[in-house]
């Protein structure tokens, strides 16, 4: 039986022993050298669990939670932030966090739009290695907490699982080739940052970068708090008017950007929930500036 995109706190907790519970927290920080995490982190998953901690992690999280770290989950390449492994290394990776095929999986974040773009990510990733019994904890770590959840410190101690996948859906991945960036009134290319850095008034943050603009030319902007809230992704049929608004209906081409593939994460979903199949760009931004500067040329 298929599972709800996003469940609320109260559902987890009243199911909280037949789930799977993973934390997606990420803090942020640069990129790392991507010759050196080659070299020390690339497939070495043991050796990076055991190095990349992640201290919001460990200072707090649900009651039996393993880290499914972002440093470690993807890897940094020229184009992307998060690059996305080949099946077997993500497999391998997604076993040492205990889960098993079949698995109800629920994926949080914490902290500023309750936590949705982590966990979206998270949950795209695994839509994306062909997972489908996997939901999103909509308000993240505090609403857990609000409904009298269970947390903890420290470490979760974790066995391994025997989750298993040879598939990628490359229906929902947008890399920078497949977008048709000279004619972006030909698709709904939604650019879901903030209006600042719609508008310039933040800079894209890469100064060594030759582009003239800070965003590309007919793309549609879609802020991430048309569709995510304080608490977490907004009602349905909010999204729904959402998305009408700016003329985003089913059966359209749709992509979706941000600067490193966080917030567009969650517009995806929301996307996903209100019947819209968008491809989510990876490389957003950040794989603009660094490869096709060219269509960054709008102020």
């Amino acid at each position: 039986m298929a599972v709800e995109m996003i469940v609320e706190p109260k559902w987890v907790v009243q199911n909280f022993g037949n789930v799977r519970i993973l934390d997606a927290s990420w803090t942020f920080k640069p990129k790392p050298d991507i010759n050196e995490y080659k070299s020390k982190y690339f497939g070495k998953f043991g050796v990076a669990m055991n190095e990349l901690k992640n201290q919001e992690y460990i200072a707090e999280h649900i009651n039996g939670a393993a880290h499914f770290n972002f440093d470690i989950a993807y890897y940094p390449s020229e184009e992307e932030r998060f690059t996305l492994y080949d099946a077997e290394n993500f497999t391998a990776y997604v076993k040492r966090l205990g889960v098993f095929n079949g698995d109800h999986i629920i994926v949080y974040g914490r902290g500023k739009d309750g936590g949705m773009p982590a966990a979206c990510r998270a949950y795209w990733t695994f839509r994306y290695y062909g997972y489908t019994n996997i939901s999103v904890l909509n308000g993240g770590l505090e609403a857990f907490k609000l409904a009298q959840g269970v947390v903890q410190s420290g470490e979760s101690m974790i066995s391994s699982g025997n989750y298993e996948t040879t598939t990628t859906d490359k229906n929902i991945l947008a890399n920078l080739a497949d977008i048709p960036f000279d004619n972006l009134a030909s698709v709904k290319y939604l650019d879901t940052r903030t209006k600042e850095e719609w508008t310039g008034k933040v800079p894209i943050g890469y100064p060594e970068s030759s582009a003239t603009g800070v965003r590309c030319k007919d793309a549609i902007h879609f802020p991430l708090g048309e569709v995510v809230g304080p608490k977490g992704i907004k009602k349905k049929t909010e999204c729904d008017a959402a998305f009408a608004a700016k003329g985003i209906k089913t059966g359209d081409t749709v992509y979706v950007s941000c600067g490193i593939g966080l917030g567009a994460s969650a517009v995806w979903v929301a996307a996903a929930r209100s019947g819209i199949c968008a491809k989510l760009f990876n490389g957003g931004v950040h794989a603009l500036a660094h490869k096709a500067p060219q269509h960054l040329n709008t102020k």
